[in-house]
This record gives C-alpha cells, structure tokens and sequence, in this order.
C-alpha cells in the first residue's frame, strides 16, 4: 500500500476486514486489532486463530506495540474494561482544560471533541442547544469570503452560551459508565421531551437492576418546537427506537414515558390521528407495543431535560388583602396622593351598585325609599 493514496485507509481497512471475517471476539479498526475473551482459555485459542490468520496472509505485527491478557484497554479513545466504556480520563481533562473559545473555529473544535463523547452524555442536546442557538448567527452555509472572516472573528458570548459551555464541561466530567449490552436481558427504553430537546435511555436489567447501556439526545427545529407535548413526546419514542434499532430488533422490551395519553396510542381511532402521528406509531408498532407511564421523578435521567425548565418556575404567592390593605396605609407615597387634593391622581370613593339587590326590589316592586331598615341588608330578602 503506498502512501499518499486518498482511499488508502478505506482500501487497508476492506483488506483488513476480509483477514479477520469469521474470528470470533475481534474487531479491527484499520491496524489496531481487538480482542474480546470470556476467560484465559478463550482468549489464548482467539489469539491462536488470529496469529494463524495473519501468517495465512502474510502480516507481521510488532510485539512492542502489542498488550495481552489485559481486563482494561484503551481503544479508540474509549477506557474498555469487564464493567463497561467510558470516555479516557486525559481525553476528558483536555476538554476540561479547554479554554472559552474566542473564535468560531475554536467553538468549532470544542464541540468536536463533545459530540465525539456525547454517547455517555445523558440530555447532551438540552445541555448544547443555547450555544447551538448562538451559532445560528456566525454560520454560513456558503462557502465565501464572508464566511472565512467569521471563522476568525471575535465572539461575542451571551450569558445563555457560557453557561451552557460550563455545563458541557461539567457534563463531560460525569460522564456515565455504559455497560456491555448482555444478549437476551430484558431491555426498557426511558424516553421523555422538553421544548426544545428530546431524549432517551436505552437499559438492561442485570441481577435486578437497570443497567445504562446508551444514550440518546436530539435538538428539536423551530417546526418541531411547536408540536404539543404529545407529540413531541411520541417523536421520542419514535427517534429512540430508530437510533437503537439495530439492538432492539427481535428483541421484547418496554417503553417508558411520563407522557400517559401514549398508553392509549395503540387503542384509539386512527382516524383522529394526523398523517405524521399514524407514521411514527407505524414504526413503533414494529418493535413495540407495550407503552406504560412513569411518573417524571423516577424517569431521573431523560426527565431531566424537561425537568430543568419546570423547576424554573416559582408558584405565586397568595394574597392577603387585609395585610395588602394595611401595608397601603402604611405607605408614605400613597398617602401623599391621598392627602393632597392638587395631585393629578385623584383617588375617592367609589360605591357600587348591587345588581342582585336591584333584581330582587324590582321582583317584589318596592321603591327603593319605602321600606324598613332591616330590608336593607341582601341577605334578608
């Protein structure tokens, strides 16, 4: 293979490929071979058929370079271990030493390195979406002169951005071990939507316990913003199961949702439906019928995307309108319009006719001047 060639790694790769077809525990990625072994038996006959493979082809490895009968590894900036994956602990420092941007290129390079670990990000849309919302005015689709400039130019960061960049940060340092997907565990997608992010929970029950084995996070568009909350909800579903697809097939599982008008989904007349609903619940009904509701405080990991907008708001307080009328006396500027009769805010008082009292003596024809006192009260008539 010469050097230089523009498909030479994807040629090397396909070559690659057809040397390691059939083993059994290996993956390869270009020059860098993987082996994955229940025990030291299994591992040492994987090794045995390897090593006869690449002499059958005519390679050479370099010993120096190689690591056997390890439990851990590093491969392809991932730390892989008996436990599960998770991102490298210098990958994570670097992007935790990033400093703030001062150019697109720069924000550019720092979401690279995010979205390359955004699998063990749980919500890592919501956590992006104000500084998603801050690119939409220094992009260009074009390629120009214009856009080149902007590449380089100063940025002007918003309250909303930088803490958003903080929270990318501290997101990427808890980031979430995931475990190995265990063939034939029962499996439950978690999946919940906010207004302008949507996610899920791909789990496995393993000695009585869910387990994370994915993550899933999309930003929603201005169109999809606008959907209602079932809706949006049914589109998590619908994402979820089109993201993992490729472990939920053939597979029983349930679907979570807080949203609980989605149990009835399957149950209600399809001509009520609009076209869009009666594709997404197509889908779903390809791997999944079994929809059930969860309150939004046990859906911890996928609630959280709308659960930060819902803590966000504060309950009006009551009022007390003895202690309101009482903290008007007490009030020197009110008082003053009240004392001064040249103030342009004239405040009197004002008597309100009751209309109920004005029905009742127009029922029982009496004038209003002709009887007695204690007619006088409503409450009497």
């Amino acid at each position: 293979m010469q050097f230089g060639l523009c498909n030479a790694s994807a040629t090397f790769q396909r070559f690659i490929d057809e040397v390691t077809r059939g083993l059994p525990g290996v993956y390869a990625f270009v020059d860098d071979i993987l082996i994955a072994s229940k025990n030291h038996e299994d591992h040492y006959q994987h090794l045995k058929t390897l090593f006869s493979r690449l002499d059958e082809y005519g390679l050479c490895i370099n010993v120096s370079k190689c690591i056997f009968g390890t439990s851990t590894i590093d491969f392809l900036g991932f730390n892989l271990s008996e436990n599960g994956i998770k991102p490298l602990p210098d990958k994570v420092k670097c992007i935790l030493d990033f400093p703030k941007p001062d150019t697109l290129t720069q924000l550019r390079r720092f979401l690279g390195m995010f979205n390359f670990y955004r699998c063990s990000i749980p919500k890592a849309a919501h956590i992006l979406a104000p500084i998603v919302q801050f690119l939409e005015g220094h992009t260009n689709k074009k390629k120009s002169h214009s856009s080149v400039r902007k590449s380089f130019e100063q940025l002007k960061w918003n309250e909303n951005a930088e803490q958003a960049f903080l929270a990318a940060k501290n997101a990427i340092a808890e980031a979430t071990l995931l475990r190995h997907p265990i063939p034939g565990a029962q499996l439950s997608l978690w999946v919940d939507a906010s207004d302008v992010a949507i996610g899920g929970t791909l789990s496995q029950l393993s000695q009585g316990k869910w387990e994370r084995i994915a993550f899933f996070s999309m930003k929603l568009n201005k169109s999809q913003q606008k959907w209602s909350t079932y809706d949006r909800e049914l589109f998590s579903i619908y994402s979820a199961i089109r993201k993992f697809r490729h472990m939920l097939e053939g597979r029983n599982f349930s679907i979570y949702t807080d949203q609980k008008p989605l149990i009835y989904a399957f149950k209600q007349n399809p001509n009520k439906c609009s076209p869009r609903q009666l594709r997404h619940l197509d889908l779903i009904s390809q791997y999944s019928t079994d929809i059930r509701h969860v309150q939004g405080s046990p859906n911890i990991v996928v609630d959280a995307l709308s659960r930060i907008e819902v803590d966000s708001i504060t309950k009006s307080p009551i009022l007390n309108f003895k202690e309101f009328a009482r903290a008007q006396k007490d009030d020197s500027d009110i008082q003053k319009f009240l004392h001064n009769d040249a103030s342009s805010l004239p405040i009197r008082t004002q008597t309100l006719p009751d209309f109920q009292l004005q029905f009742a003596l127009r029922y029982l024809n009496w004038s209003s001047t002709s009887f007695c006192s204690y007619f006088l009260s409503k409450t009497h008539i």
